[in-house]
């Protein structure tokens, strides 16, 4: 696995001159994207392919062979690596056992090869692998944009296009990336073994996981639960409709989605129903250590503070009372019709010499585990430097929901603080915190 996420060395089949070829945007990607290794271009009779000379086959092993060839030719391809002593290879071809009976067979027999060598195989039928190295990236797959962002959010993932929608929204929320693998049909490579392999990762520091289904379900919650990392899934196929598009997609067979639920919750995954929501929990996770499952809603906006309490309700979140304490100070602070209950309704009327020390009230507390901050039109900074520094000073988690207050935006994402779309949304993000 190591050969997979940080090789020294690559060989790319299929390495094409025609620009409209995915074998040259492979090895495009790789030599653009900062590999400082070995780089090795594998096609009969080509002479060179971006500067490099190409070869018939492989004279000396390579770490990683990336194949790009049609899926006739990725028999031979995966042979010659196999014969080379290549450590690993990921098939990026298409029309194994999706298509079929003889895809399957074909998949199997390159399994067979690969294990006959003792050479690990990802794929087929998947995107790649992208990794942070010192310095710039190993970009193994048919993405041509990498993120933006060195960091700890690591991916794996059945769907090669979902990927893609990871990609765009981690440039989009400014998540830093670590890792990502496309494993496709998992002929050899599970979502498993990279787990696995991720839980040792010392700059990851959150697994995001794309399924249709689990090619070995008790090992992946046996690996989901010896992570240390946070596990965030999103299990694809859990209706009718989703599994029969499963089994055309990567020839998987998803089974029960209880059965699914229930063992993830064993494992201490999250489970995400929804793409939003999936984003959302590894954005929440990237940004935030966990957090118990009590909640304070502290806002200046009433109606959409009911909203976040219906969703704190929905997912299991405890949104205890304040203090006795904690209700003086804040009926000091705030006018006579503020809210000191849970959720906590500072009002636009809070002088703005108040928020500083009712914010520090409410994160003093001890009840509160952790807060969702909600602040619709009443852009005062002075509030979102006193959630800033409330949140540095005490380590609670936060998460906030913001409306037309750039100044108060500006202040949280200047501590790093989630800022998510919608109340509902916000509290669904503090849940993954707590393993909900």
């Amino acid at each position: 696995m190591e050969a997979i996420f940080q090789p020294h060395s690559v060989a790319v089949y299929g390495a094409s001159r025609d620009p409209s070829k995915l074998g040259h945007v492979l090895l495009r990607n790789l030599l653009e994207g900062g590999f400082g290794g070995q780089v090795t271009a594998v096609n009969p009779g080509l002479g060179t392919v971006l500067g490099l000379p190409t070869v018939p086959r492989l004279s000396a092993p390579a770490d990683l062979a990336l194949v790009s060839v049609p899926a006739p030719a990725a028999e031979a391809a995966i042979a010659d690596a196999a014969r080379a002593g290549c450590r690993a290879a990921i098939v990026l071809a298409s029309g194994f056992g999706e298509t079929g009976p003889e895809g399957k067979a074909a998949e199997q027999r390159l399994a067979a090869i690969a294990r006959g060598a003792g050479m690990r195989l990802v794929g087929p039928n998947c995107m790649g692998v992208v990794s942070r190295l010192d310095g710039g990236w190993l970009n193994g797959s048919y993405f041509w944009r990498l993120p933006e962002l060195a960091g700890g959010v690591s991916m794996v993932s059945q769907s090669g296009a979902f990927g893609g929608m990871f990609f765009a929204e981690a440039r989009r929320r400014q998540l830093g990336v670590a890792r990502f693998l496309s494993v496709g049909n998992c002929a050899d490579v599970t979502e498993a073994d990279a787990l696995e392999w991720l839980a040792g990762d010392p700059v990851t520091t959150v697994v995001g996981v794309f399924a249709e289904a689990f090619s070995d379900g008790r090992r992946f919650v046996e690996a989901a639960n010896r992570c240390p990392q946070p596990v965030v899934v999103l299990k694809a196929g859990k209706g009718a409709a989703g599994a029969r598009a499963a089994a055309s997609h990567t020839g998987s067979l998803a089974g029960s989605h209880g059965a699914v639920r229930a063992a993830l919750r064993r494992a201490g995954a999250v489970e995400a129903q929804t793409s939003i929501e999936f984003f959302d929990a590894l954005q929440a996770l990237a940004a935030q250590p966990p957090a118990p499952p009590s909640l304070a809603i502290l806002t200046i906006s009433g109606g959409p503070s009911v909203l976040a309490a219906d969703a704190a309700e929905r997912v299991g979140l405890a949104l205890p009372a304040p203090a006795e304490a904690t209700v003086r100070r804040l009926r000091e602070l705030t006018p006579s019709f503020a809210a000191t209950g849970n959720p906590i309704d500072l009002t636009p009327q809070c002088p703005i010499s108040s928020f500083g020390p009712a914010v520090q009230a409410v994160f003093d507390d001890a009840a509160f585990g952790g807060v969702v901050v909600i602040n619709c039109g009443l852009d005062a900074a002075a509030f979102g430097e006193a959630v800033a520094a409330a949140h540095r000073r005490t380590g609670k988690p936060v998460i906030a929901f913001c409306l037309e207050v750039p100044a108060v935006e500006a202040a949280l994402a200047r501590a790093g603080i989630p800022l998510l779309p919608g109340p509902e949304r916000a509290v669904t993000a503090f849940a993954a915190l707590v393993g909900r």
